[in-house]
């Protein structure tokens, strides 16, 4: 297993942008594989609404399927933890 780190950006089905903050995909197979994935997203800030696609700094858009969304008192923020498809990327 491996995790992908990057900054991303959140957003709602009408193409706004909700939120911001660090995603982590975890990858049961390499990087460059089509795969199902899961992950969490932690937001230093964010608005309501309800998260539709993940855009990470260092990736592809992805779609979420957010399992649970929670206030953390600990990090002070919003934790999301989500399934998606995560299409492959090239090794270049």
């Amino acid at each position: 297993m491996s995790v992908h780190k990057s900054s991303a950006r959140l957003f709602a089905s009408d193409g706004s942008v909700i939120g911001a903050g660090r995603a982590y995909v975890h990858l049961p197979r390499p990087a460059t594989q089509a795969q199902p994935a899961q992950g969490t997203l932690s937001l230093d800030w964010w608005n309501d609404g309800a998260p539709s696609m993940l855009e990470l700094d260092s990736g592809p858009k992805l779609r979420l399927r957010v399992e649970t969304d929670k206030l953390s008192g600990c990090i002070q923020g919003r934790v999301l933890r989500y399934e998606t498809e995560w299409p492959g990327v090239s090794s270049s």
